[in-house]
């Protein structure tokens, strides 16, 4: 009877080994190798540029941030390599990434900003922005423009709106394009699909955030929901 029991807890240790083993795979295991990667956390552009961090199944490597702007201090106030653009993870929404500069990159009449942050990504099959404001995205003829890029067209792999999800804010667009809202559901015809990739063949992205305050107006942003996922 002893040896029962033995060979009982025996068979259930390994099965919880197993089991715990297993499951931690499934955590870092991308295209069938054991990868060991971080999740995704807060933090800011330049604390982020340089290294890969993972929202599974979803796996990113950060490789680049540019600003041009009209005068240069804007840009300038944004930091070095965007320290002051910060990345967060959205208690509201899984697997996106809120890059926000609250209102560092606002912009008035004669002034302009692009800021572009650069990547790769795989393991993701859609592309999605949503945009939140405290203000109206825009005044006169001012401009936001949000639009998150994944580069699936050229080994054709798009499969809706050519990897592109860009979100307007302009005179003639839709209210909930430059106004805040409680639901992403205004985006969703926004939304870009692509053939899942994997580790040896990732997708390049970019994250663009124009604002232009073209002669008589004002644009303004708070956040960019990014979500490259499911």
């Amino acid at each position: 009877m002893r040896a029962i029991l033995l060979s009982f807890f025996a068979i259930g240790l390994v099965l919880v080994l197993t089991l715990t083993v297993t499951g931690r795979a499934q955590d870092i295991t991308q295209d069938g190798a054991q990868l060991t990667i971080s999740r995704c956390v807060d933090g800011t552009v330049a604390t982020y540029i340089g290294t890969t961090c993972s929202q599974l199944p979803s796996v990113f490597t950060w490789t680049r941030y540019t600003c041009t702007s009209t005068p240069s201090s804007i840009c300038d106030s944004l930091g070095a390599n965007g320290e002051k653009i910060h990345m967060r993870m959205d208690g509201e929404g899984n697997h996106t990434i809120l890059v926000s500069a609250s209102d560092l990159w606002n912009v008035t009449a004669g002034q302009s900003i692009d800021v572009m942050i650069r990547g790769t990504v795989y393991g993701a099959i859609t592309n999605v922005n949503w945009p939140h404001f405290y203000s109206p995205g825009h005044t006169g003829d001012g401009t936001e423009e949000n639009k998150t890029t994944v580069y699936c067209a050229p080994t054709g792999n798009c499969v809706k709106l050519k990897g592109v999800s860009d979100i307007l804010c302009d005179a003639d667009s839709p209210d909930a394009y430059c106004n805040d809202q409680n639901k992403i559901d205004p985006y969703l015809s926004a939304t870009a699909k692509f053939n899942r990739n994997t580790s040896d063949n990732p997708y390049r992205f970019t994250i663009e955030i124009k604002l232009n305050g073209g002669t008589n107006g004002t644009a303004t942003i708070h956040s960019v929901g990014v979500h490259i996922a499911e």
